[in-house]
């Protein structure tokens, strides 16, 4: 009798697996052919562990200091930390997402005693498994598993986000520094120069030959150029403790290694067609992989709507170990939902309007990233006629400061022209030093937009040059 009981069992087993394995058939409620999107691969180049971006872009530089702050904030930056948590806890949540499409085995085990008046205790105990499995037949489960699959690929896409953005500000705010490095060694060599015309202009007027309003018009000058270098000096602070923080430090102790000058640009990269950009930028692979799982999400929903198929057992033995003690059963039941009050409509209407917000924020960072990389790339020409302007601007104004100060050296001017081309001259170095520090974060901004994609010359022809401002003792100016 126990083994027909037996026997009948795996029988009706083997008819609900049967049934189980053809549910591939069913179609998916969204059936989502995502393989022209991802390129059918579910492999990255980065891991939880570390981070190895898809392209180094900052190489191209070739700035010895910046690769290694850059290598160092990818391996210790607090962020990217957060973001590698956050991977763990998606694959976490998609292991237990898969749990779900397999029998949950349970162990039972109890014991205890039956006292009734009079009579002996009655002892008994049951030991055995039991068994309870959803059966997925309208692929809730499976859909569920999908979205959390692609919730994962979206965080691993989120921390090459992360790092590409990280990158860009380690690379923004090492060249700011240097900015205010030469700004700071520019205004002591305008210093310097105040102070060799405040020794001539003083000497003139031991002489006879120039008034004492000249040197207190002098004076005046050198004390403006002094009073930006304590602001230099502040900047230069601040520059050094936000790389700090980028890099996963305190922001104190000794200032950070860094180059003399700015690069000198390659030439522009070539940015395909704007289509390109939803493969080679993170941020869009991320949305669009959100946008996959929110897709899942729905057809969760929708299938939430449908019977759920169960099916539990227990067996074991009670009372004895022995045959006479086993015991078995298996109940497969169907449970629909009957009135819910909307609730699992809602459900769904819910996750479809989810599906178009994030469809919508796809469209939007598509748009945005076409418009970053058209800004940059018409930011940095224009950058390049602007270099050119200021460097034409800077040989008059060195021709002005030689000629007001020949006509100041014969008496045929006052000291107001050649003080107003002295200051003329300062501002316009200070300027084209910025200036050139704003051509190197538009490169910058431009290999973000992009993606980090690989570097190769483009179409464009090459980018202006960087080069270090100098500053001349203005001509004609002797001891």
């Amino acid at each position: 009798m126990l083994c027909c009981s037996i026997f009948r069992t795996k029988w009706f087993v083997g008819i609900l697996l049967f049934i189980t394995a053809c549910m591939g058939c069913n179609p998916h409620v969204v059936k989502t052919d995502v393989s022209p999107l991802i390129g059918g691969n579910d492999e990255y180049s980065l891991s939880v562990e570390g981070i190895e971006p898809q392209s180094r872009w900052w190489e191209v530089l070739n700035d010895r200091f910046l690769d290694a702050l850059v290598v160092e904030a990818l391996s210790e930056n607090l962020t990217l930390t957060q973001a590698r948590a956050r991977i763990e806890q998606a694959r976490a949540a998609g292991k237990q997402a898969r749990s779900f499409l397999y029998p949950e085995v349970s162990g039972r085990a109890s014991g205890g005693s039956e006292w009734r008046y009079k009579e002996k205790p009655d002892d008994g105990f049951t030991l055995g498994l039991g068994l309870a499995w959803e059966v997925d037949f309208w692929r809730r489960i499976s859909s569920a598993a999908e979205a959390t699959s692609y919730e994962l690929r979206a965080s691993r896409e989120d921390l090459e986000a992360v790092a590409l953005m990280l990158t860009a500000q380690v690379a923004e705010t090492y060249y700011e520094s240097i900015e205010q490095n030469l700004r700071l060694a520019l205004l002591e060599r305008q210093i310097d120069v105040g102070k060799t015309l405040l020794e001539l202009t003083e000497l003139r007027f031991g002489y006879g030959e120039a008034s004492v309003v000249d040197v207190f018009q002098q004076r005046q000058q050198l004390a403006s150029t002094r009073t930006q270098v304590p602001l230099v000096r502040s900047r230069v602070r601040t520059l050094q403790n936000r790389l700090s923080v980028l890099l996963g430090r305190a922001p104190v102790g000794r200032p950070l290694s860094m180059a003399e000058d700015f690069p000198e640009l390659p030439p522009l990269p070539l940015t395909g067609v704007p289509v390109d950009l939803l493969q080679k930028r993170p941020d869009l692979r991320r949305i669009q992989d959100q946008l996959i799982a929110v897709d899942y999400r729905v057809a969760e929903a929708m299938a939430d709507r449908f019977p759920k198929i169960q099916l539990t057992g227990a067996g074991g033995f009670q009372d004895r170990l022995a045959a006479e003690g086993m015991f078995f059963s298996l109940l497969l039941e169907a449970v629909a939902p009957l009135i819910d009050w909307e609730r699992r409509h809602a459900e769904v209407e819910k996750q479809e309007a989810l599906f178009r917000e994030v469809l919508a924020r796809y469209s939007q960072a598509y748009l945005t990233a076409i418009e970053e990389v058209e800004n940059a790339l018409w930011q940095e020409r224009h950058q390049g006629e602007l270099l050119e302007a200021l460097d034409r601007q800077i040989s008059i104004a060195k021709s002005n400061l030689s000629e007001t100060g020949n006509r100041y050296r014969q008496g045929l001017t006052d000291y107001l022209p050649v003080l107003a081309a002295i200051q003329s001259l300062q501002e316009l170095e200070r300027d084209i030093l910025s200036r050139r520090r704003q051509l190197v974060s538009i490169r910058i901004l431009l290999y973000r937009a992009l993606g980090g994609s690989p570097l190769e010359a483009g179409i464009y022809g090459p980018a202006a040059s960087v080069k270090p401002a100098n500053v001349h003792l203005p001509e004609g100016v002797t001891k």
